[in-house]
């Protein structure tokens, strides 16, 4: 008796692509995306943007005396860039993991994400810059040190620039669309 494949469908439908050989190992037979920009200098350079943001958003952090003493509007666009920093890297490892050949379902998570996960940083931690700019102007508010917050809003320019270097980089990434895959 024959087993029907169950098809999936939303989030998982990916799986369909899949399929079961005569050994018992699954082999992809979706739509796959090669690499036709230089592999390895491409994941090094995507690599160094997205850590060195990530550090910028840690630096950012490890100030004293800036804002984030109990400021909302210093506070949430910051964990909001940080967060989005750490997609990043979660991103730059996918596109790492997918290897030479990347299926359809890898591409769209990593490389198709990246432009639009680096808005999300420079969006939060211009935001974030804002929020500091704020709480200078507003005196009263301000109880910290002037450095502090000058190295805060430079550290998170810093990550605007790395996140629209890294925004630059992806996009500039060369691919060729294979719908059959080899044999």
């Amino acid at each position: 008796m024959e087993q029907k494949k169950k098809k999936y469908r939303g989030r998982r439908s990916y799986l369909n692509d899949y399929e079961l050989d005569e050994s018992g190992a699954y082999v992809y037979n979706g739509t796959e995306y090669i690499w036709k920009s230089p592999r390895k200098e491409a994941l090094i350079k995507i690599w160094l943007l997205s850590l060195a943001a990530f550090a910028m958003q840690i630096l950012a952090g490890c100030v004293p005396d800036v804002g984030m003493n109990g400021r909302a509007w210093v506070l949430l666009p910051y964990a909001a860039a940080l967060a989005s920093s750490v997609s990043l890297l979660w991103g730059s490892y996918t596109l790492t993991d997918g290897g030479e050949r990347i299926p359809e379902h890898i591409y769209k998570k990593s490389a198709d994400a990246l432009p639009v996960r680096s808005i999300l940083t420079i969006v939060f931690s211009g935001v974030a810059i804002l929020g500091e700019l704020v709480n200078l102007i507003w005196q009263s508010q301000f109880d910290g040190s002037i450095s502090g917050a000058v190295i805060y809003m430079v550290s998170e320019a810093a990550g605007v620039i790395l996140a629209l270097l890294l925004r630059k980089t992806v996009l500039g990434l060369e691919w060729e669309r294979k719908e059959e895959p080899e044999e």
